[in-house]
């Protein structure tokens, strides 16, 4: 009883090798994502961070879903979620993720 009591106060002064937090994949995020809202400000945050790839399937996925509502921008403008992921893919061609903090909903 003595030994295991030894062994017990051992192995916790030891400490049990801490987890390292799991990365998530960009693509997964996108992957996981519905809402075009989200998936238009997810490929945003994703080519301001130099996630191209990432960026472009998240705007691609809006562009494709079957979405009957638009979206309220930054600025007032009502705009349906495949334009505005259009323009983050024209953005993301242009290279303007990475010169300037507009961003789409921004105008």
């Amino acid at each position: 009883m003595i030994t295991q009591a030894i062994i017990a106060t051992a192995m916790l002064m030891q400490g049990a090798p801490v987890a390292q937090p799991a990365v998530t994949q960009p693509v997964a995020l996108v992957e996981a994502q519905e809402d075009p809202a989200m998936l238009i400000n997810l490929g945003v945050e994703l080519a301001r961070a130099g996630e191209t790839e990432a960026a472009r399937l998240a705007f691609e996925k809006v562009r494709r879903m079957r979405i009957d509502y638009t979206l309220e921008t930054t600025d007032g403008r009502y705009v349906h979620p495949a334009d505005l992921a259009a323009q983050g893919l024209r953005m993301l061609e242009n290279g303007e993720f990475r010169s300037s903090d507009d961003t789409v909903l921004g105008g």
